[in-house]
C-alpha cells in the first residue's frame, strides 16, 4: 500500500465518522509520517509550527482514526491499522458480491449517494435574481467551462476545447451589464444541477458534482486576510479556523481545500479592490495580495473553479488565459433585441421597430441604463420613445452620463437619500433615513421620495421573505420551518452606489481644501458611530480612506495638512449656526484616521453628531458646550468575566474584574448606569425573571447582592453565604437564587425572606456555573472537580452526575426544552448531555479552553466561546459547526443570546464587548473598555527600570522612573498578565499570563526573547533563582514549573498542589522553593530534585503570596483575617502575627537587612495602604497613604545614591514610588487616560452614565 492509498483509507474512515473528509493539517500529518518523518520535519515542509502538529493536531487524528477503526491508533502503529482495515473491507467486498442483492439496501444506498450529492451553498449578500431576462448562451457556455463537457448531444457554443475543466474564469463588462445576475443565476444553476440547454430551456442532473458553491461580493473591498478567514472555515466544515501567519500560508491552505474538494467560487465586483486611474488591472494599495490569489489559482492543478466578476480584466488572468487553457475570460456585452424589448415592455414603453433599435443601439444593451432610461421616457414623455429620441441629448458614453443626467434631475431631498444610501453601504430603512437627514422632514415626505427614486430604478427594495431552505443553506438552523419577513429598507445597485460615493468622496475633498463651503460635510457623516462595526468598517476603507488619500497628497506634508484641517475648524466655529450637524464629526474622524495629535484642539459650542472615538486619544481637547448626539466615547470597562441580556431584551448588563456592573441601552448601545458591586472580580451575574433585580456575587467575598437595574442601588442587605461564590442564578419564577461556592456546595436561598433553603453537597471542588431548569424543578451544576451534576430542588437531592469531562467545568445550561444540558471545559470541548439517558455528545474544534457555552431561545443553536478567542455556533439538528466568529483578540470569557435570538453578545479579557448577527456572523456593535489597574510591579536592581503588568489591558509596561516616563508598552499577551520580576542582573524581565505563556524580554533591546509554553492554563506567579539561571512558575493548572530561564528548557514540573498556585519564591541561597496555592496550603520544594519537602496548612493563610525572609529560616505569609503571618520551616510553629490592615492584605514584599538598617516587610492590603513593618520589634514603622485603590504588588529598590525606595502597584492604575525612610511619596507613574484633560463643561448629548465615564477617563468640566 502506498501513501496514496493510505490517505484515501483515512479519508474513508473520518468521512464515515464525520461526514468530512481529512483537513489539509490532517494529510500532511499522515503523509509525512507515512514517510517517517518527525513533527519538526513535517512543520519545516509545511506552514504549521511543530508545537501545533505535536500537541494538537496530531493527538486529535489519532483519536479520530481510532474512534473510527475501533482500535487504539498511534503515530508508530497507523500504517498497520489502516492496512488492516484495508484487507477487511476488501474481504467484505468479495463475500458481498456472493451474496443476492438486497433492493432496501440499495434504496438506502441509492438515497444516501443523493443526500451526499447536495452541496454545500453559502450565498453571501447575492441578490434576488427571480426576473432575470436571457443570458442563455452565455449560461452554457459558462456551465461547460465550469463543468469540463456540454450538455449530452450539444456542440460548445464558442467550439472551444472541453477536455477539462477551467480553475480560473473572469466575467468581463461595464458596470451595469449585468455581471453580478449572471453570476448568481449561473451559482444557482450548478448548485441545483441544472444545465442550459441553449433554447432557454434546463434540465436538471442527478448530481451537481459541486461540495461547495459560495458567493461572496468584493463591493466593499474586504482585505483579502479576511475573505481567507471567511472561506477556508467554510470549506472545512469549520474544522480549520487556526490558519496560518502569513498571506501566502494561507492562500496555500485554500489551495489544499480547492484540491480536496469541488468547489465553485464566485467573487463579485473585483473592480473594487483595482486602483482606478491607473494601468488597467493594477491593485489599490494593500489589495496587492489578491492578484497572489487569481495567480496562483489559475496555475495550480485543482478540481474547482474561482470566478471573478470585474469591470477591469486582472493583469493575472490576462498573463494565464487562452482559449484551450483552464483560465479564461468572457466579455458580457448587452443584451439581445428580443430580451431588450421584453425589458422595454415590462416598462409599458412604446414605439415602433426602428425606434427600438435606435434606442438599443445608443444604450449597447445595458440592462441598467435601460431600465433608467426607459423610466426616465415613461415618466416624461409618456412612454413614447420617438419622442425620447427627438431630444438629441442622450449619446450614450458610459453610465457615468447617463446617472449624470439622472442625477441632475433630482430634487434636493431625492440627492439627499441617494447619498445617504450610499454612505449607509446596506439595506436602510425609513427610520434610520429619518433620524439621518438633516433639516428634518416628515416620514410621508420621506416616502414620497423613495418612491420617486424607485420608479427611476435608481434605488432597489431589499425586503424579501426568507424560506426554512434558504435559511438553512446558510446553516440557520433557526427558522423551524417557518418564513421570516425581513424588514423594509432600501439600497442602491453597486454601479449607483460607486457612482454616487465617488462624487461624495470628490465633493468633501474640495470642501476640505477650502474650494466650497462646508456643506456637504455639514448634512452628511462620512462614518457613523451608530453603524454596525462592519459597515463603519466599510466606510472608513471605502469613503475616509480615499478623502485622506487624496488630501495628503494634496497638501504634501502631514503638518501642513493639520494646518489646513485647523483653518477649516476655525471657520466652522466662526459661525457654528451655519453648519448644523456632521461638519465637526467628519474633522475629528478624518483627524482620527491620520493619527494627527489632538492634543489641545478646540471644538468647543460645535455639534460632535455621530463621532466614533473609543480608542482615539483626546488629551486637553476643548469640548466646551458641544452637542455629542449619536457619539460613541470608550467604556471604563475592565476585564469582561459575565454578560447577559434584560429577560425582555432591551437591556445589556456585564461584570468585570474590578467588580463593577455595567448596563446599557441594547437598541442604541449607550451607557445607561455603571455601580460598584463587590471590591474585586463578580463573577456571577443574573437578572431577576421581570427584568427589575440583578444578583451579583464575587469570588473574593461572601456575600450575594440584589440590585436595583433603574437605580443600581442595594436593595437590600446582603445574603452572607459560607465561603465566596463563583456563580449566581435567579429561579424561572424569581423566588429563589442558586449560588455555587469554591469548596463544591450549592447554596438555595428564598429571595424574599434571606433564608438560606438548602444545602447540596456532591462536588468536591469549586463550583463554577449552575442553571436552573426551565420549569425550576431541577438544577444543574458545573464543578472544578470535571463533573456535571443534576439536582432534583424537590428533595434537594441528586439526580444524576455526568462524567466525561477531563477538566475543569466552567460552564453549564439548560436547553429551552429541559431535555438537554450543555457543559463547557478546560479540556477545550463542550458536551451536550441526554438528561433522560445521560448520553452525551462532544463538540470538538476550539483549540483551548472553553469559557461558556449557550443554547438559542428556540434550542436550535449551540453557542461555545474559548480561550481561542472564537466563538463558535454549533447546528443541534447534525451537532455540526455552522459558523465560527472571529473578531475578538483576546479570550472570549461569556456569551448569551437575546431572547429574540437574533443577536449575540459577547464578552472577552481584553475589556472588549460585542454583538453579533447569529445569521450572518458580523459584529455588529463593539464597546471598548480603556483602564490600566495594575497588578504586579518589580524594581530592576540598578534601580534604572520599573517594570508593571496590568490584567485589565493585557499591557505590560516598562518604566523610567528617574525620567517618570513609560519606556515601552509591550502589548504580545492575549489575556489578563498576573506576574512580572526581573533576573537577579536585570537583563531580562518575565511576564506571566493567563494565555498559558511565559514571556522572557530583553531590558536592552526590550525584544521578546523566548515564549514559554508548558502549563495548560493561566500563569500567576513567577520567580527567578538569585543566581540568575532558574525560572519557577506557578499556574492554575495546580502546577508549579522549573526552567532553564537562558535556554527555555523545561527541568521539572512539581505536582502536589491540589488547587491552583497562585505564588512561588526562591529562599535567598536558591537551594528551596515555596509555593502557595488558592487554598492556602504551601509547599516548600527542593529544587534540584523537584520533591515536595515539607507542607503548611495549619495557617489559615489566603493564597496571595508566600515569601522567605533573609534568613531562609522562615516564611512569611498573608493570613485570613487581614493579617501577617510568620512561621519557622523547621517546626511549622507560627512565630507572630503582624495586625493592623483594615481589609485583606494583598501583597508583601521583604528588604533584607543591613548593619544600618533591619530587615523591612512592606504590605500592601485593599484598604488602599502601604504598612512598614520591622520584621524583628514587630512594629508598624509607618503607613503610607495616597492610592485610592486596591495595593496588588510591593517592590523593593534603591536609586543611584543608594536610598531605598518601594514601588507600589494599585487598582487607581497608579505607580507609587516612596522614599521608604521618610514615607514620602517621590513620584507617582501614570499613563495618560484616553481622555486626561479634556473639557466637557456644559457638554450635552451625553447620558449620565456617559458623563461619568469620560470623567473616569480623564476628562474634566472647566468653565
Amino acid at each position: 500500500m502506498d501513501v496514496e492509498q493510505g490517505l484515501e483509507i483515512a479519508n474513508t474512515v473520518v468521512l464515515a465518522k464525520t461526514k468530512r473528509r481529512l483537513s489539509p493539517v490532517e494529510t500532511a500529518i499522515l503523509s509525512g509520517s507515512w514517510q517517517g518523518q518527525t513533527y519538526e520535519e513535517i512543520a519545516s515542509s509545511t506552514n504549521y509550527a511543530a508545537s501545533y502538529l505535536k500537541r494538537y493536531a496530531g493527538p486529535k487524528l489519532w483519536q479520530l482514526l481510532s474512534d473510527g477503526l475501533g482500535e487504539e491508533v498511534s503515530k508508530t502503529n497507523f500504517r498497520a491499522s489502516l492496512e488492516h482495515h484495508y484487507q477487511q473491507e476488501s474481504e467484505e467486498v468479495s463475500e458481498e458480491t456472493r451474496k443476492p442483492k438486497n433492493k432496501a439496501s440499495e434504496k438506502r444506498n441509492s438515497q444516501h449517494r443523493a443526500d451526499t450529492a447536495s452541496p454545500c451553498v453559502d450565498w453571501g449578500e447575492a441578490t434576488d435574481v427571480s426576473t432575470f431576462y436571457g443570458r442563455q448562451p452565455e449560461l452554457e457556455l459558462l456551465q461547460q467551462w465550469i463543468q469540463g463537457e456540454p450538455p449530452s448531444g450539444k456542440q460548445s457554443p464558442s467550439g472551444m476545447p472541453q477536455a477539462s475543466r477551467c480553475r480560473l474564469i473572469c466575467l468581463l463588462g461595464m458596470g451595469g451589464i449585468g455581471k453580478t445576475s449572471l453570476s448568481i443565476k449561473l451559482a444557482q444553476h450548478i448548485a441545483s444541477g441544472q444545465v442550459e440547454e441553449g433554447d432557454g430551456a434546463s434540465t436538471k442532473t442527478p448530481d451537481s458534482s459541486f461540495g461547495f458553491v459560495i458567493w461572496r461580493s468584493l463591493r466593499d473591498a474586504p482585505p483579502l486576510d479576511d475573505l481567507l478567514e471567511d472561506l477556508i472555515p467554510l470549506l472545512s466544515h469549520q474544522q480549520d479556523i487556526d490558519l496560518p501567519k502569513g498571506t501566502s500560508a494561507q492562500i496555500t491552505r485554500l489551495i489544499q481545500y480547492l484540491k480536496q474538494n469541488h468547489c465553485l467560487l464566485v467573487l463579485d465586483n473585483v473592480e473594487s479592490i483595482l486602483q482606478s486611474g491607473q494601468v488597467v488591472g493594477a491593485y489599490r494599495s494593500g489589495y496587492e495580495a489578491y492578484g497572489e490569489l487569481f495567480q496562483r489559482v489559475g496555475a495550480t492543478e485543482h478540481q474547482s473553479c474561482l470566478l471573478l466578476t470585474s469591470r477591469e480584466k486582472p493583469s493575472e488572468v490576462a498573463a494565464l488565459e487562452g482559449d484551450a487553457l483552464p483560465v479564461r475570460s468572457l466579455q458580457l456585452t448587452g443584451l439581445t433585441p428580443t430580451d431588450i424589448n421584453n425589458i422595454l415592455d415590462t416598462k409599458g414603453l412604446i414605439g415602433d421597430a426602428g425606434d427600438r433599435d435606435k434606442l438599443i443601439e445608443h444604450y449597447r444593451g445595458n440592462p441598467l441604463a435601460l431600465k433608467i432610461v426607459a423610466t426616465s421616457i415613461r415618466d416624461l414623455f409618456n412612454g413614447d420613445i420617438a419622442e425620447f429620441l427627438e431630444q438629441g441629448t442622450i449619446v450614450f458614453n458610459g453610465l457615468r452620463r447617463l446617472l449624470d443626467e439622472q442625477i441632475e434631475r433630482l430634487s434636493a431631498l431625492e440627492q439627499q437619500v441617494m447619498n445617504w444610501l450610499a454612505l449607509n453601504r446596506e439595506g436602510t430603512t425609513i427610520d434610520q433615513l429619518h433620524a439621518d437627514i438633516i433639516p428634518k422632514v416628515s416620514k410621508a415626505r420621506l416616502l414620497e421620495v423613495l418612491e420617486r427614486l424607485r420608479r427611476r430604478c435608481l434605488i432597489e427594495t431589499t425586503a424579501r421573505t426568507r424560506t426554512e431552505q434558504e435559511s438553512l443553506q446558510n446553516g440557520d438552523a433557526r427558522q423551524n420551518g417557518k418564513s421570516e419577513r425581513i424588514p423594509s429598507s432600501f439600497t442602491q445597485q453597486p454601479a449607483v452606489m460607486e457612482y454616487v460615493t465617488e462624487h461624495i468622496i470628490e465633493t468633501a475633498v474640495a470642501e476640505l481644501k477650502g474650494t466650497q463651503s462646508f456643506n456637504l460635510l455639514s448634512h452628511y457623516a462620512l462614518t457613523k458611530a451608530s453603524a454596525s462595526d462592519y459597515i463603519r468598517e466599510s466606510q472608513t476603507r471605502l469613503i475616509l480612506e480615499p478623502i485622506a488619500t487624496q488630501l495628503s497628497s494634496a497638501f504634501g506634508s502631514s503638518a501642513v495638512l493639520s494646518q489646513q484641517l485647523q483653518q477649516q475648524l476655525r471657520q466652522l466655529k466662526t459661525r457654528p449656526e451655519m453648519y448644523p450637524g456632521y461638519a465637526a464629526a467628519n474633522l475629528l474622524s478624518l483627524l482620527n484616521y491620520l493619527h494627527i495629535d489632538l492634543s489641545g484642539w478646540d471644538f468647543s459650542h460645535l455639534p460632535i453628531w455621530q463621532a466614533y472615538l473609543p480608542e482615539t486619544p483626546l488629551h486637553q481637547v476643548n469640548f466646551t458646550e458641544c452637542d455629542f448626539t449619536g457619539s460613541v466615547f470608550a467604556q471604563t470597562l475592565s476585564s469582561i468575566v459575565n454578560v447577559g441580556y434584560s429577560p425582555d431584551g432591551r437591556l445589556i448588563a456585564s461584570c468585570d474584574s474590578d467588580g463593577r456592573i455595567h448596563l446599557w441601552d441594547a437598541a442604541s448601545g449607550q451607557p445607561k448606569l455603571s455601580w460598584q458591586a463587590h471590591n474585586e472580580f463578580a463573577w456571577g451575574l443574573s437578572f431577576s425573571p421581570d427584568g427589575q433585580t440583578i444578583a451579583t456575587g464575587s469570588p473574593h467575598d461572601s456575600l450575594i447582592k440584589l440590585w436595583d437595574v433603574q437605580t443600581g442601588q442595594l436593595l437590600r442587605e446582603p445574603f452572607q453565604i459560607i465561603k465566596t461564590s463563583w456563580t449566581v442564578q435567579f429561579s424561572p419564577d424569581g423566588k429563589r437564587l442558586a449560588i455555587g461556592e469554591e469548596e463544591g456546595w450549592l447554596e438555595l436561598w428564598d429571595v424574599e425572606t434571606g433564608i438560606c433553603l438548602a444545602f447540596l453537597e456532591g462536588h468536591s471542588d469549586i463550583v463554577h456555573s449552575v442553571a436552573f431548569s426551565p420549569d425550576g424543578k431541577r438544577l444543574v451544576s458545573g464543578s472544578g472537580d470535571c463533573a456535571v451534576r443534576l439536582w432534583d430542588l424537590s428533595t434537594f437531592s441528586e439526580m444524576r452526575q455526568f462524567e466525561g469531562h477531563r477538566h475543569t467545568v466552567l460552564s453549564v445550561s439548560f436547553s429551552p426544552n429541559g431535555q438537554w444540558v450543555a457543559s463547557a471545559s478546560w479540556d477545550k470541548t463542550a458536551r451536550l448531555w441526554n438528561l433522560a439517558t445521560g448520553e452525551s455528545s462532544c463538540f470538538e474544534g476550539h483549540t483551548d479552553l472553553v469559557w461558556s457555552v449557550s443554547f438559542s431561545p428556540d434550542g436550535l443553536l449551540l453557542t461555545t466561546a474559548g480561550q481561542d478567542q472564537t466563538i463558535r455556533l454549533w447546528n443541534l439538528q447534525t451537532e455540526q459547526p455552522i459558523r465560527t466568529l472571529l473578531g475578538h483578540r483576546a479570550c472570549v470569557t461569556a456569551i448569551a443570546f437575546h431572547p429574540d435570538g437574533k443577536t449575540l453578545l459577547s464578552g472577552s479579557a481584553n475589556s472588549v464587548q460585542k454583538v453579533w448577527d447569529v445569521t450572518t456572523g458580523q459584529a455588529l456593535k463593539t464597546w471598548q473598555g480603556h483602564l490600566s489597574r495594575i497588578w504586579s510591579v518589580a524594581f530592576s536592581p540598578d534601580g534604572q527600570h520599573i517594570i508593571s503588568s496590568s490584567a485589565t489591558d493585557l499591557l505590560v509596561r516598562l518604566w523610567s522612573p528617574l525620567e517618570n516616563t513609560c519606556l515601552k508598552t509591550f502589548n504580545e499577551h492575549i489575556h489578563w498578565v498576573w506576574d512580572v520580576t526581573f533576573s537577579s542582573d536585570g537583563k531580562i524581565f518575565v511576564s506571566g499570563s493567563s494565555d498559558g505563556t511565559i514571556k522572557l524580554w530583553d531590558t536592552q533591546t526590550q525584544q521578546c526573547l523566548n515564549t514559554l509554553y508548558c502549563h495548560t492554563n493561566c500563569i500567576f506567579g513567577t520567580a527567578i533563582s538569585p543566581d540568575g539561571k532558574l525560572l519557577a512558575s506557578a499556574s492554575n493548572d495546580a502546577t508549579v514549573k522549573l526552567w532553564d530561564l537562558h535556554t527555555g528548557t523545561h527541568l521539572h514540573t512539581l505536582v502536589g498542589h491540589a488547587f491552583p498556585v497562585w505564588h512561588v519564591t526562591f529562599s535567598p541561597d536558591g537551594r528551596w522553593l515555596a509555593s502557595i496555592a488558592k487554598n492556602g496550603i504551601v509547599r516548600l520544594w527542593q529544587v534540584e530534585t523537584g520533591t515536595c519537602i515539607q507542607v503548611f496548612d495549619q495557617h489559615d493563610l489566603l493564597g496571595f503570596e508566600v515569601e522567605f525572609c533573609a534568613d531562609g529560616q522562615t516564611l512569611i505569609g498573608i493570613g485570613g483575617d487581614n493579617s501577617i503571618k510568620q512561621w519557622e520551616i523547621a517546626t511549622g510553629r507560627c512565630l507572630q502575627s503582624l495586625h493592623g490592615h483594615t481589609a485583606p492584605v494583598r501583597s508583601l514584599a521583604l528588604r533584607p537587612p543591613s548593619s544600618q538598617s533591619p530587615q523591612l516587610l512592606a504590605s500592601g492590603s485593599a484598604d488602599n495602604t502601604i504598612r512598614l513593618w520591622d520584621l524583628e520589634s514587630r512594629k508598624c514603622l509607618n503607613v503610607l497613604q495616597g492610592h485610592t485603590g486596591i495595593i496588588f504588588s510591593v517592590a523593593f529598590g534603591s536609586d543611584a545614591t543608594g536610598r531605598s525606595l518601594l514601588a507600589s502597584g494599585s487598582f487607581d492604575e497608579t505607580i507609587r514610588l516612596w522614599d521608604v525612610k521618610s514615607g514620602e511619596c517621590l513620584r507617582v507613574l501614570k499613563s495618560d487616560r484616553l481622555c486626561e484633560g479634556m473639557n466637557i463643561f456644559g457638554a450635552t448629548g451625553l447620558t449620565e452614565a456617559q458623563h461619568t465615564t469620560l470623567r473616569v477617563l480623564g476628562a474634566v468640566e472647566m468653565k
